[in-house]
């Protein structure tokens, strides 16, 4: 009975941290300058201003400047094979939805492409997706999802990107801090 309780306690363990946020072993997600996010923002040089060129789902060029309209836009880096990932996909729609005509833009960030196009599919999402680039490198935590906040001048919002899945009632709270 013993040995019953003890698998159950890691099956539970197991599953409480894969909810939580995926490691991921794609390349693109994991390389790192060796220095934290934290450290780099907190460094006392002015911080450049974001950009980027890339690709959306569709085969099509964009740039940061294709969303630079937005008030407060918010890179979700996901990938098709992250539960957490997955999961909160829906609730991200909503947000999309209900702060559009606020100044929020959303933004998938995504490095593979397995099962992609049928998941954002299945999910109604009609917020941009993008192929990850080089630009992106600076964010990774090797974890998915991971998410970041920048204004439509290029200008990082968030101290350090949140890492991990969150419900809708946290994401929004997150979501007005940075619109107010």
């Amino acid at each position: 009975m013993k040995i019953g309780k003890t698998i159950l306690a890691f099956l539970l363990a197991t599953l409480t941290l894969t909810l939580v946020a995926c490691r991921s072993e794609k390349k693109n997600l994991t390389e790192s300058s060796g220095d934290d996010v934290s450290s780099r923002q907190s460094q006392s040089q002015p911080q450049e201003s974001f950009s980027f060129t890339t690709t959306d789902l569709d085969g099509h060029e964009v740039s940061f400047e294709d969303y630079s309209d937005a008030k407060v836009i918010m890179f979700n880096m996901w990938e098709p094979w992250c539960g957490p990932c997955r999961g909160e996909l829906p609730d991200l729609q909503r947000l999309y939805k209900k702060y559009k005509s606020e100044g929020l833009m959303i933004v998938g960030v995504y490095s593979d492409t397995d099962g992609l196009e049928d998941i954002v599919r299945e999910n109604k999402i009609k917020y941009p997706m993008i192929l990850s680039c080089e630009a992106f490198d600076r964010f990774q935590t090797g974890y998915v999802p991971t998410t970041v906040f920048i204004d439509g001048s290029g200008r990082v919002l968030s101290d350090e990107p949140y890492v991990g899945s969150k419900t809708y009632e946290e994401w929004e709270s997150v979501i007005l801090s940075y619109l107010k």
